[in-house]
């Protein structure tokens, strides 16, 4: 069980390549006893009636006592003089607060506008059991990093530096502690900024398709053992639990959900919203906000100042305008200053990638998107009428399967986000579809999801689908994908092998919602091979749930008709 509990920490990359120092302060700041005097000369001053200068800041290390008896280590950047109050952003991390201090606050060459800002304290701590909080004893049921959040802010909101008003924030494994800390409703707690996850496990976000993320298991198992995931391949009373564990009408402060349309799983993260506003509690339903952009896993940093620098590619899909943090700040200011700011007329703010406009709208998918089909033709048409019917058979082999490249990926031997697809495209185990050109730019907003019927030569095999944006050279640049599995269908409760060359209903729900534009002369693409790895674990073909190193060839065969298409939604 323990590992069901941490196996989150694991999902951010941002400080593994990082030095892990936790002797004194940052580089850059004031020490304690260096500063000791000017504590007391304006704090002095302020007794005599002036007003202290809060522009200076002071950064401290410090071991904050928590209810079991354990002390968890902290660094603190607050005014240096102790007669200003300020609200303060909380970031609790597995990853080493020094290292997430050194790339957030500490980089005089970078712009962080929420980091840098004058008008908050910052509390970055580590984890029981991590780094400076290595003593502590491990989270369990009975102490979660929950309760330590609870506990640290309350810490917080007692010191003369803070004036009682907390906010929390960060990404992946950071994004999720901040749910685990609101379901215990801190008195202080009046904000949080949750990025890039969901609140809870989920099986699809583990599981899409019946398929589970080779590739994200790969990461996991290779720190803490990926056991306690494949013991549930399917949707059982474990999953059950996991996916109720923290009840959403315990969140009571307002959260601005962030959701990148290239992170792994951001259905999570909207969902996750969509939720809190129909179900969250303390009256903070009204108050939740969803932000949603172009962004891939390591937009906001960790990979590129880690295991390796992002590629050119990479580049376009990062934030380097720091919108997260400028909207994070905005929503600090209204919660935890009551400073109104423009932008939150709308509880949605999102920009779809090819266009450079910031839209809003009343929920997700946007007021106005309509559902729009294409059927796939035995010809390699995505067309508007019945299609051409007709059968296509494609050879798999967990041998030798189709490579991931690109998409929604976290190891650092991949790339992330939207990548040609040559490489795929070459091989003689995928099938094309695509549309006509487009007279006017058509723009996705929402869920996809491809519904056909197939067959395989063997008891079981796997659908792998690959939406892509076709440009005027016939180049694929990926969207998104996702995949299914003949032998499991939803809602994934029980697994039946087909007789092989039986015909089965297959419905592949892409894994992530898109906002992308395609623009006059492009063309909407889809790739349909029997695998996707290592995003995607391998069909052995023998009925095994997982790829072990046996396996068989097999053929899986296409029975495309009126019913075979693509469901996507569109705006204007």
């Amino acid at each position: 069980m323990r590992h069901f509990l941490s196996f989150h920490l694991l999902v951010l990359l941002l400080a593994m390549a990082l030095p892990a120092c936790d002797d004194g302060p940052a580089k850059g700041r004031p020490d304690a006893s260096a500063d000791a005097d000017l504590d007391a000369q304006v704090d002095a001053d302020a007794d005599g009636g002036e007003q202290p200068d809060c522009g200076p800041r002071f950064t401290e290390e410090v071991m904050i006592p928590v209810g079991d008896g354990a002390s968890l280590a902290a660094t603190v950047v607050r005014p240096v003089a102790t007669a200003c109050r300020v609200p303060v952003v909380l970031v609790q991390t597995p990853y080493g607060r020094q290292n997430f201090v050194a790339e957030f606050l500490d980089d005089p060459q970078a712009e962080h506008p929420l980091f840098h800002s004058l008008d908050y304290g910052v509390v970055v701590l580590d984890w029981r059991g991590y780094f400076g909080s290595a003593g502590a004893p491990p989270a369990s049921l009975q102490r979660g990093y929950g309760d330590d959040g609870h506990d640290v802010i309350a810490w917080i909101a007692a010191q003369p530096w803070s004036d009682g008003n907390v906010g929390t924030w960060g990404v992946s494994a950071l994004c999720r502690v901040q749910y685990q800390t609101a379901v215990k409703r801190p008195a202080a707690l009046k904000a949080a900024v949750p990025i890039f996850c969901q609140q809870n496990y989920t099986y699809l976000e583990t599981y899409p398709g019946g398929v589970i993320r080779r590739e994200y298991m790969q990461f996991l198992g290779s720190y803490f053992g990926a056991g306690v995931w494949e013991a549930h391949p399917t949707r059982d009373t474990w999953w059950t639990y996991a996916e109720r564990l923290y009840p959403v009408a315990d969140v009571a402060v307002p959260m601005l959900v962030v959701a990148g349309w290239f992170d792994l799983y951001n259905t999570g993260g909207i969902e996750t919203w969509q939720a809190l506003r129909a179900q969250g509690g303390g009256g903070a339903r009204d108050a939740h906000r969803l932000l949603a952009g172009p962004w891939h896993h390591f937009a906001s940093g960790g990979e590129s100042t880690g295991l390796r620098p992002l590629t050119e590619a990479e580049l376009a899909w990062f934030d380097d305008t720091r919108e997260i943090e400028r909207w994070s700040l905005r929503f600090f200011d209204r919660h935890l200053r009551g400073i109104e700011s423009q932008g939150w007329a709308d509880p949605v703010v999102f920009r779809r990638a090819g266009e450079d406009v910031w839209e809003t709208a009343d929920a997700w998918p946007p007021a106005g998107a309509q559902e729009r089909t294409w059927t796939l033709g035995a010809d390699g048409a995505l067309g508007d009428g019945p299609g051409s019917p007709g059968d296509v058979t494609l050879p798999v082999s967990p041998f030798d399967p189709s490579p991931t490249i690109g998409g929604q990926t976290l190891l650092s031997g991949y790339d992330h986000g939207p990548t040609p697809q040559d490489a795929v495209l070459v091989r003689d185990d995928v099938t094309v579809f695509v549309t006509s050109p487009f007279g006017a730019p058509l723009r996705l907003a929402g869920a996809v999801r491809v519904e056909l019927t197939a067959s395989s030569s063997a008891v079981d095999a796997d659908v792998a689908v690959r939406l892509t944006d076709v440009d005027q050279e016939g180049r694929h640049l990926l969207i998104t994908d996702g995949i299914a599995r003949l032998s499991l269908p939803s809602p994934f409760a029980s697994r039946t092998l087909p007789t092989p060359g039986t015909r089965v209903a297959v419905a592949v729900d892409l894994t992530n919602q898109v906002a992308w534009t395609l623009p006059i002369g492009h063309r909407l693409g889809l790739i349909v091979s029997g695998s996707n790895y290592a995003r995607f674990d391998v069909n052995p073909h023998d009925g095994g749930h997982f790829f072990t190193g046996t396996g068989l060839p097999a053929q899986l065969t296409l029975h495309l008709g009126a019913d075979a298409v693509l469901r996507v939604q569109v705006t204007r």
